[in-house]
This record gives C-alpha cells, structure tokens and sequence, in this order.
C-alpha cells in the first residue's frame, strides 16, 4: 500500500482544498525529493489558482498540487543531479523548469527538477521561503538588459519584495538603480538596504530629480511593477530610448496615458516575464544563475518578509491574508501551535 501525505490540491471551481496524495518514494532523473519546511504564498500563487495563466505556459504539479514558492532539505537525489544538493537546504520556485514529474510545492514532501532549487547554506530556511521567485526575475532581467545595451534602471515599485531584491542584484553587480519610494518612510527603508539613487514619489520635485538622475546615470530600463498609475507620471521625463517593461501592476486598474509624442523620444513598453528569458530558457544559462543566487543569497534584499503562519488547513485564510507592510503569509505542513 503506498503511502500517502498532505497536500493543498487545486478543484475544479478554482478553489483548493486539502487532501492526501502518493508520497513521492523515488527521485526521478534530474530530480529531486524535498521535505518541506514552509512555502510563502506569493501574487502568483492566487493568480495560478485563478486560472490567470494560459494552458500550457507554466509548469503544473502532478494530483493538481498547488504554490509554487517554499524552503526544505533535500532527501534524496536522482541520476545526474549535481552531488551538491544531497542533504542541502534549499529554496524552490517550480515554474522554472517544465517536467511530467513534478510534485508540489504545497506539500509535505515535493519532487522537484533541481533547477527549481537553489542551495541555501546554513541560515533559516524560514527566511527564503517566498523567495526565489523575486530574486530569478531581477537577475534574469539584468542579463537581458545589458545584452539589449540599457546602463541603468528606474524600478517603479521600489520597495515591493521584487524592488528590493533588483536593489540587492545591482548592489551586487555594481549596477546602477534609481529606486522610487512612496512616501519618506519608505525611503528610509530602502537607505538602510543601501540604495545610492532613490527620488520620493511625494516630494514636489519629484519628476525633475528623476529626470535629472536618470540622465546622469543613463537609466532607460525602467522596471515597472505599478502600472499606469506611475507610469502617467514619468513617461514624459523618461530619457530618450528608454524601454518600460511591465512587471505588475500594483497600482491596481489605472490605464496608462500619454501624449503621442513621447512617441517621438522612441519610448518602448513591453511585458516582462522571467519565463521568457534566456536566463531560464536555456538551462546552461539556468544553472549558473540558480548557482550566482547560492553565493549572494543571504543579502538582506532577498528574505522573505515573512508575516502570518498558516497550518494547511487553513489555506483559506492564508489566501486571503493581507498586510500593509507587505508581509506574505507562510503556509506550513505542520499544524502551527
């Protein structure tokens, strides 16, 4: 009789539900099995239930487990893993890598490919548990930046969990960002992270110091997680040839509007998605930057801002947790005393 563990399952109704699962018994080639710790529930965990994904685009979870996000060990290793991981704690972001064997993350024990993974060295795994998601898109978008020739950035969402980890992958590439910040506090919050270059969304000049910075430091990849609401704002003080990626949109429904001649300053806007990128395309590309994240993982700039602890079955209450600091709510297998 097989044995069976605790899973968080997707229905039919775009709904989850607990339910009991095979126990994955053996790693597959290029896999992994992970006993997993907490899982962090991320935007795109809610917008996955919610079926805001195309058939096919992303990879999906045999039994229709649900998350994609978490921390654990690793307990055992199929053929051609690298012998590094054996034993390893490690952080997971399952969208990274399709495979017909992939096994949660919402779960007590995951299969994974080990390209979902990066290895953790020793420090609180509790720490990286929504984690991976927001440091592999700013790296993948450095890379594709400086092969498209930007020199800089401008991040709209500057202390959003992707915001501060782009800061932590610039400081550690020596990159320059001009952050945006909401308010004062937010400014302050993002000084003691190190930022150089950072304008207050608030401040009456705010336009004019970004106009003045971007120029100076040659910033035309604008990295944007808030959408129009924003993006009204700065288009027209944007340098000449900037791209606007879209990210998010924070900023909730506002349209995005502009005369037409910020046409004439050859302004592109176009989408974001770090599925699409070479950094995870190609899997050479892939394993290098799963191994680049190993060796800067315990900056500041990429823990988890961990907020409500949530046993499984409570995974309706953890789906609608909120916070206005911006703290996720962590999913653990274990009932939480």
């Amino acid at each position: 009789m097989k044995k069976v563990i605790k899973a968080i399952c997707l229905t039919a109704n775009k709904g989850v539900k607990v339910q009991d699962v095979p126990k994955p018994e053996k790693a597959e080639q290029g896999h992994l099995i992970i006993k997993m710790e907490a899982c962090g529930i991320n935007a795109g965990d809610t917008a996955f239930i919610g079926g805001a994904f195309p058939k096919g685009s992303i990879p999906i979870s045999q039994y229709d487990i649900g998350g994609v996000s978490g921390v654990g060990t690793v307990i055992a290793i199929g053929e051609g893993v690298p012998e590094e991981y054996k034993g390893k704690k490690v952080t997971v972001y399952r969208s990274l890598k399709f495979s017909e064997n992939i096994i949660g993350t919402w779960c007590e024990y995951a299969h994974l490919h080990y390209l979902h993974c990066a290895i953790l060295p020793d420090i609180n795994m509790e720490d990286y548990s929504g984690s991976l998601v927001n440091i592999i898109t700013p790296y993948a978008f450095l890379k594709q930046i400086l092969e498209e020739g930007h020199k800089g950035i401008i991040c709209t969402a500057g202390n959003s969990a992707t915001g501060i980890a782009m800061l932590g992958i610039c400081i550690a590439n020596n990159f320059p960002i001009i952050s945006i910040a909401r308010t004062e506090d937010a400014k302050k919050e993002l000084e003691v992270l190190g930022v150089k270059n950072i304008v207050v969304q608030t401040d009456s000049d705010f336009k004019q110091q970004l106009k003045e910075s971007a120029q100076r430091l040659s910033a035309t990849a604008v990295f944007d997680g808030v959408g129009g609401e924003i993006l009204n704002q700065i288009i027209d003080v944007l340098p000449f040839n900037s791209t606007i990626y879209s990210y998010g949109y924070l900023g909730g429904k506002t349209p995005l509007t502009f005369h037409a001649s910020i046409l004439m300053k050859g302004i592109t806007i176009k989408g974001f998605g770090n599925f699409r990128t070479k950094t995870v395309q190609n899997q050479q590309h892939l394993e290098k930057a799963l191994k680049d994240i190993a060796e800067i993982i315990e900056m500041p700039h990429f823990k988890t801002k961990a907020g409500k602890k949530f046993s499984f079955e409570d995974i309706n209450d953890a789906l609608v947790f909120s916070s206005p600091i911006g703290e996720k709510a962590v999913l653990y297998p274990c009932t939480i005393q």
